[in-house]
Protein backbone atom coordinates (compact mmCIF):
# COMPACT_ATOMS: atom_id res chain seq x y z
CA UNK A 1 0.00 0.00 0.00
CA UNK A 2 2.90 2.34 0.76
CA UNK A 3 4.47 1.78 -2.66
CA UNK A 4 1.13 2.42 -4.38
CA UNK A 5 0.72 5.69 -2.46
CA UNK A 6 4.25 6.80 -3.39
CA UNK A 7 3.83 6.00 -7.08
CA UNK A 8 0.38 7.28 -7.98
CA UNK A 9 0.06 11.01 -7.63
CA UNK A 10 -2.64 11.59 -10.28
CA UNK A 11 -5.17 9.19 -8.80
CA UNK A 12 -6.45 8.14 -5.42
CA UNK A 13 -4.76 4.91 -4.36
CA UNK A 14 -7.00 1.87 -4.44
CA UNK A 15 -8.18 0.46 -1.12
CA UNK A 16 -6.57 -2.52 0.58
CA UNK A 17 -9.62 -4.69 -0.13
CA UNK A 18 -9.45 -3.86 -3.85
CA UNK A 19 -5.72 -4.60 -4.00
CA UNK A 20 -6.26 -7.86 -2.13
CA UNK A 21 -9.01 -8.88 -4.57
CA UNK A 22 -6.54 -8.57 -7.46
CA UNK A 23 -4.10 -10.84 -5.64
CA UNK A 24 -6.80 -13.29 -4.55
CA UNK A 25 -8.06 -13.56 -8.15
CA UNK A 26 -4.73 -15.12 -9.16
CA UNK A 27 -2.03 -15.29 -6.48
CA UNK A 28 0.25 -17.43 -8.64
CA UNK A 29 0.58 -14.68 -11.28
CA UNK A 30 1.34 -11.82 -8.88
CA UNK A 31 4.92 -11.09 -7.87
CA UNK A 32 6.91 -8.86 -5.51
CA UNK A 33 10.52 -7.75 -5.65
CA UNK A 34 12.29 -7.81 -2.30
CA UNK A 35 15.70 -6.68 -1.18
CA UNK A 36 16.95 -7.11 2.37
CA UNK A 37 13.49 -8.35 3.39
CA UNK A 38 11.82 -5.17 2.17
CA UNK A 39 9.28 -5.13 -0.65
CA UNK A 40 10.45 -2.59 -3.22
CA UNK A 41 8.09 -3.36 -6.09
CA UNK A 42 5.13 -5.49 -7.09
CA UNK A 43 3.10 -6.59 -10.08
CA UNK A 44 -0.55 -7.56 -9.76
CA UNK A 45 -1.51 -9.75 -12.71
CA UNK A 46 -4.68 -11.79 -13.20
CA UNK A 47 -6.70 -13.45 -15.96
CA UNK A 48 -8.97 -11.00 -17.78
CA UNK A 49 -10.50 -10.79 -21.23
CA UNK A 50 -8.55 -9.12 -24.02
CA UNK A 51 -9.84 -5.64 -24.79
CA UNK A 52 -11.33 -5.13 -21.34
CA UNK A 53 -10.15 -3.73 -18.02
CA UNK A 54 -11.65 -3.65 -14.55
CA UNK A 55 -12.81 -0.25 -13.38
CA UNK A 56 -10.40 1.49 -11.07
CA UNK A 57 -10.94 0.88 -7.35
CA UNK A 58 -13.35 -2.02 -7.89
CA UNK A 59 -12.98 -5.45 -6.37
CA UNK A 60 -12.79 -8.36 -8.78
CA UNK A 61 -13.17 -12.11 -8.57
CA UNK A 62 -11.28 -14.76 -10.44
CA UNK A 63 -12.26 -15.56 -13.98
CA UNK A 64 -11.03 -17.85 -16.70
CA UNK A 65 -9.35 -16.21 -19.67
CA UNK A 66 -6.51 -16.96 -22.05
CA UNK A 67 -5.36 -13.36 -21.60
CA UNK A 68 -3.97 -11.62 -18.54
CA UNK A 69 -4.41 -8.13 -17.21
CA UNK A 70 -1.44 -6.35 -15.65
CA UNK A 71 -3.43 -4.36 -13.14
CA UNK A 72 -0.50 -2.65 -11.52
CA UNK A 73 3.27 -2.66 -11.57
CA UNK A 74 4.73 -0.21 -9.09
CA UNK A 75 8.28 0.39 -7.98
CA UNK A 76 9.22 2.28 -4.82
CA UNK A 77 11.03 5.53 -5.61
CA UNK A 78 14.11 4.20 -3.79
CA UNK A 79 14.31 1.29 -6.27
CA UNK A 80 13.61 3.19 -9.49
CA UNK A 81 16.43 3.12 -12.02
CA UNK A 82 17.76 -0.24 -10.77
CA UNK A 83 16.15 -2.38 -13.49
CA UNK A 84 13.49 -3.75 -11.16
CA UNK A 85 10.69 -3.00 -13.63
CA UNK A 86 12.44 -4.95 -16.36
CA UNK A 87 12.96 -7.88 -13.98
CA UNK A 88 9.29 -7.90 -12.96
CA UNK A 89 8.08 -7.65 -16.55
CA UNK A 90 10.47 -10.39 -17.70
CA UNK A 91 9.17 -12.64 -14.91
CA UNK A 92 5.54 -11.99 -15.89
CA UNK A 93 6.26 -12.56 -19.60
CA UNK A 94 8.17 -15.78 -18.93
CA UNK A 95 5.33 -17.05 -16.75
CA UNK A 96 2.74 -16.12 -19.39
CA UNK A 97 4.75 -17.85 -22.11
CA UNK A 98 5.11 -21.03 -20.04
CA UNK A 99 1.33 -21.10 -19.55
CA UNK A 100 0.52 -20.32 -23.23
CA UNK A 101 -1.24 -17.06 -22.42
CA UNK A 102 -2.41 -15.21 -25.56
CA UNK A 103 -1.41 -11.77 -24.35
CA UNK A 104 -1.46 -9.17 -21.61
CA UNK A 105 -3.54 -6.00 -21.37
CA UNK A 106 -3.07 -2.98 -19.14
CA UNK A 107 -4.24 0.56 -18.61
CA UNK A 108 -1.35 3.03 -18.70
CA UNK A 109 -1.68 6.08 -16.44
CA UNK A 110 0.45 9.10 -15.57
CA UNK A 111 2.17 9.12 -18.96
CA UNK A 112 3.43 5.53 -18.60
CA UNK A 113 2.15 4.62 -22.07
CA UNK A 114 5.54 5.56 -23.56
CA UNK A 115 7.26 2.99 -21.33
CA UNK A 116 4.72 0.28 -22.22
CA UNK A 117 4.94 1.06 -25.95
CA UNK A 118 8.72 0.56 -25.71
CA UNK A 119 8.02 -2.87 -24.17
CA UNK A 120 5.98 -3.89 -27.21
CA UNK A 121 2.45 -3.13 -25.99
CA UNK A 122 0.15 -1.64 -28.63
CA UNK A 123 -3.04 0.45 -28.52
CA UNK A 124 -6.14 -1.71 -28.73
CA UNK A 125 -9.63 -0.98 -30.08
CA UNK A 126 -11.99 0.39 -27.45
CA UNK A 127 -15.39 -1.18 -26.81
CA UNK A 128 -18.30 0.50 -24.98
CA UNK A 129 -17.54 -1.68 -21.94
CA UNK A 130 -13.85 -0.70 -21.96
CA UNK A 131 -14.76 2.98 -22.43
CA UNK A 132 -16.94 2.77 -19.33
CA UNK A 133 -14.09 1.18 -17.33
CA UNK A 134 -11.60 3.77 -18.59
CA UNK A 135 -13.88 6.56 -17.36
CA UNK A 136 -12.91 5.57 -13.80
CA UNK A 137 -9.23 6.35 -14.55
CA UNK A 138 -7.58 9.79 -14.77
CA UNK A 139 -7.64 11.69 -18.07
CA UNK A 140 -5.08 10.34 -20.51
CA UNK A 141 -5.36 6.72 -19.37
CA UNK A 142 -5.16 4.31 -22.30
CA UNK A 143 -5.60 0.57 -22.79
CA UNK A 144 -2.68 -1.29 -24.35
CA UNK A 145 -2.22 -4.95 -25.23
CA UNK A 146 0.80 -7.15 -25.85
CA UNK A 147 0.11 -10.17 -28.05
CA UNK A 148 2.19 -13.18 -27.02
CA UNK A 149 0.96 -15.99 -29.29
Amino acid sequence: MAIQAQCYVELTPESLSVMQSKWLASPSTCVVFEQTQQVLAYALVHPWNRGDAPSLDSEISSQHSTSWYLHDMAIAPSAQGLGVGKQLLTHVLNQASALNIDGIGLVAVQGAHTYWLQQGFKPHATSPKLTQSLSSYPAGACYLYLTLT
